[in-house]
């Protein structure tokens, strides 16, 4: 009988619950398929009262009528801190109780649910089957105890034919927020509590297969195929079934005979339809008894080490992967219907081959998704103890024998429900959780399981690092691979460069996408596809967990520490692909480029070819349509489309249409590849690609350039006219401004900027910066000259010293600014730093106030999103035409974005037919903000972001890469800004009226 002291006990896991089973759901044998008369689902709204703490309550009171009349209604599933009870709590590491295991509080929230329902039972037993109820319950039914268990993220059936009753029925359920177990499930996301998953009745007749395994395999030459299917467990001494697989039409039918001694069956199947992530081909498999149908999909695959490679079907694979959380930003992990699927989705567009269920079992909808879809899992078990380092042992739980039944549930609970899923190649122990004795009883017990998948434990790889110098030295040996997480290009040349390390590598976690980043993704996929050891990663992760909210009258999203919740990890629980209402991120852009199907090489374009490859490793892409233009800054000169087919793993050699190659004025090839299938797996996202060619540079200036007209010229000022505007320079400062009659300023003379918006991954570059007062520069005009002065031009030379005070160091810069009569400023600037100046600086360029009526931006360079020095974010060359104000990317946390590298021009226009045009002799960055520097800088969450009056436009000469420092590798060498003698020109056009 169920006490509260079961929640301080370890060994207490589970009571009256029955034996872990494949997830399915029975149908009669009369149902329709897509709905079983044997499932009563009692998803819906539940009565409900919330208690602070459990001491505040008596079981006894749970069945009388008095203790319900001041309760609630909740849905279920949900959280029930998103349904306004108790508040949200994000930790990454710390746990929020003090560590004392297995104690947690001596208080412990509790939610009571009641739900009332009819059913007849109609001499069939009766299971109620829970998906997920965190962090753990008892049940009640009709005034009885049922049972009680731990796992959060794993199921828990009851076997209640005793206790149902035909007519009315109450069911209480008693979840506690907080037990021992909460330990163990110490997981980088939101704690959040209740019944989230689904909750069924479940009818099924006394005769039934409870549990069924099944396996695939091949012959040698994976041409014909062997179905095994084992029935571990029925309920009754002997069962008959009759067994049919399906694709369309029967493949075969069977008759078997079921007992304890003749449960495991083997079918030749010929040539069977195989599965990949790429070809994801199911069969329907239907298990057929005299008063039940189950039906399950599966897929023909094997997965196996075949010379130290992981590979499916007998070839290598890449892991094009991603870590996936369940997570809503208003439901929390209690997903709306569609959602997962919409998810799943967007994750195929963006060319991921694989998911790592991070890091609990997910709903048994993700896997049949999974299944359909194509996508490689790795399975993960509901075991994560993170906190528990700061023991100063990792071990502390993961080799305590109190804990090591708990560990083994975690283990059984995963591999029994979702064994039949095909997408599972991999088993996952845990994350984060040490390499103890405990994980050795897992993986001994797996492998006896099923030896058909391979076993992950990215602890044990921890302990193949050098104690000395930290680098990776050796093989793991209880796992099937090495696995590492946020290791940097060096370790994985180093690793390739071993001759210890022979088992296979991959990167279980990398590129935490956190903020503005991951930087350098394209030098991790140039070792994946350049080295056969490296099988690839999973990069972390794929969505924000920002929770949705409504402050000062905005929409805004909140994180760790927003709800009061102490200790908390801050921000930290924002590093995603995408935002929370599944908006991607620029970076969501730049992982498709690199793990796009088909590249696009231009290196023989000098003659007339280009090659694609198809770098699928098992389908053809057929009939793809590849749109070749031939382009003069936004004119389309030339466009041809042709259709084009690509065997896997093969190159095309593609002549260009001669018609293209005729045009004398292209400046830009352009190659667009679409694809015009519409079914489930087949549509390819759209890939492009464009080269600059012979001609590609800047225009002339425009005959519309409107003349200066000399206004006023004196020792001080020079005012001249363009059109209905002025210009006004002063000649001892070298400042200017551009005004209309009424004196409104639509652009004002720059001041020089080397700061920016820290990101979060500038977090460490940030604090050094700020030390030597990057974020405070103070400029000291040492001197302006007028140069030349004269019917055609006046050229200023201004020499200035940058730098913060207190501080030795600075800037030397000089400027030479020359206003033409023909309506061009041509700005040149040199710098050079001296005495004790940083090694790097964030950026080197200039500021611009612009007038809010150039709400429409015209650029020639990289696009359409931003980039960076080392985020490519699936840019091309082209012209790109864009709203001012959507020129940057709006990151839950503020912070820098908007950047556009290797700009060639940029147009900045207003309704008045007003422009302002600012071109570069050599390439340039440039972006805008309807905010400040200073404003995003200290702005934590989107709406205390206030727009400015006008847009700060950045000319920047360079930008300090991005990285993937908020947890990973800084920036690459090759791409941080390195402090140094400096030189840079560009022109601003005026034209208007």
């Amino acid at each position: 009988m169920f006490t509260t002291n079961y929640l301080s006990d370890p060994k207490r896991i589970h009571e009256n619950r029955e034996s872990s089973r494949s997830y399915y759901l029975p149908y009669a044998p009369t149902d329709d398929h897509d709905n079983s008369s044997r499932v009563l689902s009692l998803n819906g709204f539940w009565r409900f009262r919330y208690f602070p703490s459990h001491l505040d309550i008596e079981k006894e009171q749970f069945f009388s009528d008095e203790f319900w009349q001041n309760s609630n209604r909740i849905p279920v599933p949900s959280n029930w801190q998103m349904e306004g009870y108790g508040k949200p709590h994000y930790t990454n590491i710390q746990y929020p109780f003090p560590i004392n295991p297995s104690y947690t509080f001596s208080e412990i929230p509790v939610g009571v649910y009641r739900c009332d329902f009819s059913c007849d039972p109609q001499k069939m037993q009766q299971f109620f089957r829970f998906e997920g109820v965190d962090n753990c319950f008892a049940l009640y039914l009709n005034g009885m105890y049922i049972g009680f268990s731990k796992g959060s993220r794993n199921p828990a059936e009851f076997d209640v034919t005793a206790y149902i009753q035909k007519g009315e029925n109450q069911l209480v359920i008693e979840v506690f927020q907080w037990s021992d177990s909460s330990y163990i499930e110490d997981q980088d996301m939101w704690w959040l509590s209740g019944i989230f998953r689904e909750v069924a009745l479940l009818s099924r007749p006394k005769e039934c297969i409870w549990d069924f395994q099944i396996q695939t395999s091949f012959d040698s030459n994976y041409e014909n195929g062997i179905l095994t299917i084992d029935f571990p467990k029925i309920h009754g001494n002997q069962l008959a079934c009759e067994i049919f697989l399906e694709k369309e039409a029967i493949v075969f039918q069977k008759k078997i005979v079921i007992d304890k001694d003749n449960h495991c069956f083997s079918f030749p199947v010929v040539s069977p339809k195989k599965w990949t992530a790429e070809t994801p081909e199911l069969y329907r498999l239907r298990l057929v008894t005299s008063e039940e149908e189950i039906c399950q999909e599966i897929g023909f695959r094997e997965v196996a080490l075949l010379e130290n490679k992981i590979c499916i079907n007998g070839k290598p694979i890449l892991f094009k992967g991603v870590n996936h959380h369940e997570f809503h930003e208003t439901k929390g992990r209690a997903l709306p219907k569609g959602f997962l699927e919409e998810e799943i989705q967007l994750i195929k567009q963006a060319h991921f081959n694989a998911i790592r269920a991070a890091h609990y079992p997910h709903s048994p909808e993700f896997y049949q998704l999974c299944d359909r879809y194509g996508l490689y899992v790795m399975d993960e078990a509901d075991l994560e103890c993170h906190g528990i380092g700061s023991t100063g042992d990792q071990n502390f739980l993961s080799s305590n024998q109190e804990w090591k039944e708990a560990y083994l549930d975690r283990m059984k609970q995963m591999v029994e429900r979702d064994k039949n899923y095909t997408s599972i190649v991999i088993w996952s122990v845990g994350n984060e959780s040490g390499n103890g004795t405990n994980h050795e009883a897992m993986i001994r017990w797996c492998r006896e399981k099923d030896p058909t998948r391979l076993i992950h434990h990215e602890g044990e790889s921890r302990d193949c690092l050098s104690k000395t110098d930290g680098r990776y030295v050796k093989d793991v040996q209880q796992a099937d691979f090495n696995s590492r997480m946020y290791a940097t290009i060096q370790e994985l040349q180093e690793v390739v460069d071993n001759p210890k390390v022979i088992k296979p590598y991959i990167l279980c976690e990398y590129g935490h996408a956190m903020g503005n980043g991951p930087g350098s993704l394209k030098e991790y996929w140039e070792m994946f596809y350049k080295e056969p050891q490296l099988q690839g990663g999973f990069l972390w992760e794929w969505k924000d967990q920002g929770i949705k909210a409504k402050r000062e009258g905005q929409l805004t999203y909140l994180y760790g520490g927003d709800f009061g919740d102490i200790p908390n990890d801050y921000n930290f629980v924002l590093d995603g692909l995408m935002t929370p209402d599944l908006q991607p991120s620029p970076s969501y852009f730049d992982i498709q480029r690199q793990q796009e199907p088909i590249t696009i090489d231009f290196s023989s374009y000098e003659v007339g070819k280009i090659i694609l490859r198809n770098r699928n490793q098992f389908k053809d892409l057929l009939g793809m349509k590849c749109c070749f233009e031939m382009k003069q800054d936004q004119e389309v000169l030339a466009r041809k489309i042709v259709t084009v087919n690509l065997p896997h793993e093969k190159d095309a050699e593609i002549t260009l249409p001669r018609d293209l190659l005729n045009t004398e004025k292209g400046n830009l090839l352009k190659v667009l590849i679409f694809d015009d299938q519409k079914a489930l797996h087949g549509k390819l996202a759209n890939i492009v690609a464009s080269m600059p060619v012979e001609g590609f540079s800047l225009p002339e200036p425009e005959p519309d350039l409107l003349i200066f007209n000399e206004i006023q010229d004196d020792a001080k000022i020079l005012l001249l006219q363009h059109g209905t505007n002025y210009l006004r320079v002063d000649k001892v400062t070298g400042k200017w401004q551009f005004m209309n009659e009424q004196q409104d300023i639509y652009l004002a003379s720059p001041e020089s900027i080397f700061w920016r918006p820290t990101t979060n991954n500038d977090f460490i570059s940030s604090e050094t910066w700020r030390e030597y007062g990057v974020d405070r520069m103070l400029t000291n005009v040492m001197n302006c000259s007028i140069v030349a002065n004269d019917s055609e031009k006046l050229k200023l030379s201004l020499r200035e010293a940058i730098g913060p005070a207190g501080k030795f160091w600075h800037i030397e810069q000089t400027s030479t600014i020359t206003f033409f009569k023909d309506g061009r400023v041509i700005y040149e600037i040199s710098g050079e730093p001296k005495n004790n100046y940083p090694l790097t600086v964030p950026r080197i360029g200039l500021v611009w106030q612009l007038h809010k009526q150039f709400d429409k931006t015209c650029w020639s360079g990289k696009g359409p999103i931003e980039t960076y020095a080392d985020t490519d974010n699936g840019s091309y060359f082209d012209v790109f035409s864009q709203a001012t104000d959507e020129l940057s990317f709006r990151y839950l946390y503020p912070q820098e974005s908007g950047n556009h590298c290797q700009t060639k021009w940029a147009t900045f226009k207003a309704d008045s037919q007003l422009a302002l045009k600012f071109q570069g002799s050599d390439s340039f960055n440039f972006s805008v903000h309807p905010y400040s520097v200073a404003a995003i800088d200290s702005a934590q969450h989107l709406h205390e972001l206030k727009k400015a009056d006008r847009y700060y436009l950045y000319i920047d000469y360079q930008q300090h890469g991005i990285g993937s420092r908020s947890c990973g590798p800084d920036v690459l060498d090759k791409y941080q800004l390195h402090l140094q003698k400096y030189h840079y020109q560009f022109e601003v056009r005026i034209k208007g009226v």
